[in-house]
């Protein structure tokens, strides 16, 4: 991506030119030359940061500051692919099982100490702790021991990754996982400086001033609590030439209205859209649309006789109008999907085709009225009942609920002889009733933590904590163990693997996916270089300029 070049800035008073400090008399009719733009940004967040510590971050805001002010191994670039960061080589050898990865020697703590592969070290087996408490040990069951020791059984310093070198570090994996590179590049792989964590103990990562860092940014004026911060030049990054921007202020704003306002008034460079807004700005030039890396879905409790009826489950699926449902009722940029995985995630390794395109299974997702109603009869038939009743739960957020009314306009429409009732609840309550099976349908979504079919999936699988509805298919759950088992190296065989576990789900509509989460936001045209995930929309400024 090209850089906008530093240019000498000219100043001009009263005829004369200061250029480094030496000053040349103009001619009176010479023309005025442009003043250095300002590189400088105003964003906001919609929430507090809830920590800057690397082992204990959990909400989506503290992980994108710590993107901005930290680097891991590797980064990911706008297609979702990694890229090296501290990592200068890899080497993957033991059939996938260990990756040996050589260290830049520049990098750089804020308090001056370098980084180093200890670093990666210590904060992984800190990370996995359970003195720690932290909530994402799951990411690391791919590494040796990782599991035993976040349960307790086994000691931190039996974690499969080693320092080698003081650039060198050895990773050794309990199987090959083909998207092992991608989950690097989460915050949760950062290192961590071990002086500074023992110098600040428990207040390590809950201010600004108690936290160092490696990344392009430092920050500034946050206190914990506060709702203001700033992100200034980190001088001792490792890149730092490629850094263009001087400061990102930030606010929290909860209201979407005041954020839109303070972005018409010029107060803030970007503002994510919500309901009429979106339509207000359907040909702004400014409007974009980003990718949540999140799929919306309806679940089904298998366990509830009514809801356990795959030809019930099918009819619900092909008497929806997703088209409608995007653009009359999300009005946000989301997208009919027609599988249950989420664009940009996976290509075909002989063909480039995208996996939502080859994993769409004919009447399984798509708006046929027709087949609907053959599949609600012969429901009705198979149930011995000719009024059905159905109750989908859902959160109680106003977007969510419209949505799960739309679908009960849909279903009572479509399908004759079928109530549904919406059952909106606050979100943490929903999500208990549907962890206790307490529940026949669920409207919801699943965000993806790595661009790869299998996160969607998974899910899906017997064993799944996360399987709320019980589903249960043995050759599903052959083809995912095949897919990061036997054929996890074999790019080919792993995606034909993918699309067969797809293809069997959507055949028992395991579940009826929806649409693919998008956001819509304006950003100031004057802002150049911003590096948007294309499956997430996470937004990178490391290379970000004000032109």
């Amino acid at each position: 991506m090209s850089l906008l070049e530093h240019k000498k800035s000219l100043l001009i008073i009263g005829g004369i030119i200061i250029v480094g400090g030496v000053a040349l008399t103009v001619n009176a009719k010479s023309q005025p030359a442009k003043t250095k733009v300002a590189q400088s940004i105003n964003l906001y967040e919609s929430a507090n940061i809830t920590s800057l510590d690397t082992s204990k971050v959990t909400d989506s805001v503290s992980n994108m500051q710590l993107t901005q002010v930290d680097e891991g191994l590797y980064r990911l670039n706008k297609h979702s692919q990694p890229v090296n960061a501290l990592a200068t080589k890899t080497t993957v050898s033991n059939g996938g099982k260990t990756y040996t990865i050589d260290l830049r020697h520049n990098g750089k703590w804020s308090n001056g100490q370098a980084v180093t592969a200890h670093d990666f070290v210590y904060s992984w087996e800190r990370t996995l702790n359970p003195k720690t408490k932290s909530e994402f040990t799951y990411v690391f069951t791919n590494i040796k021991n990782a599991d035993a020791i976040a349960a307790g059984k086994k000691s931190p310093r039996t974690l499969g990754v080693k320092a080698t070198g003081k650039y060198q570090l050895r990773i050794t994996l309990s199987k090959p996982a083909a998207y092992f590179k991608k989950m690097l590049a989460g915050v949760t792989f950062y290192p961590l400086n071990e002086t500074a964590v023992k110098k600040y103990g428990s207040k390590y990562g809950t201010s600004a001033k108690t936290t160092v860092y490696n990344g392009a940014f430092v920050m500034t004026g946050w206190n914990g609590t506060n709702d203001t911060w700033t992100l200034k030049k980190n001088p001792t990054y490792r890149a730092n030439k490629v850094v263009k921007l001087k400061t990102i202020n930030y606010q929290v704003i909860k209201s979407s209205a005041t954020a839109y306002n303070l972005y018409q008034a010029n107060k803030l460079d970007t503002v994510t859209l919500s309901g009429e807004q979106n339509v207000q700005n359907k040909n702004n030039p400014e409007l974009q649309t980003i990718s949540d890396g999140r799929v919306g879905f309806i679940q089904y409790n298998e366990k509830d006789k009514t809801a356990a009826n795959r030809d019930l489950r099918t009819a619900i699926s092909l008497a929806i109008n997703r088209q409608q449902l995007t653009q009359k009722v999300l009005q946000n940029g989301s997208v009919p999907t027609k599988s249950f995985s989420i664009s940009n995630m996976l290509k075909n390794p002989k063909t480039g085709a995208d996996f939502t395109t080859d994993s769409y299974t004919k009447n399984t997702a798509n708006y046929d009225l027709n087949a609907a109603k053959k599949l609600f009869k012969a429901a009705q038939k198979q149930l011995g009942k000719q009024q059905l009743t159905l109750t989908i739960t859902c959160g109680d957020d106003d977007t969510t609920k419209q949505a799960a009314e739309f679908i009960q306009g849909q279903l009572t429409s479509h399908l004759k002889g079928l109530k549904v009732n919406v059952h909106a609840i606050p979100f943490n309550s929903m999500l208990s009733k549907v962890s206790s099976g307490d529940f026949q349908l669920n409207l919801t979504s699943w965000s993806m933590d790595f661009a790869d079919p299998s996160q969607a999936l998974t899910i899906l699988t017997s064993t799944s904590n996360s399987n709320m509805g019980h589903y249960h298919s043995a050759t599903f759950d052959q083809a995912m163990q095949a897919a990061d088992g036997k054929d996890a190296l074999n790019p080919t065989a792993r995606y034909q693997d993918l699309l067969k576990a797809e293809k069997i789900a959507m055949h028992d509509q395991a579940v009826t996916p929806l649409y693919e989460g998008r956001s819509q936001l304006l950003v100031k045209s004057k802002l150049k270089g911003v590096v948007t995930n294309e499956f997430s929309g996470a937004m990178d400024y490391r290379t970000a300029y004000i032109k």
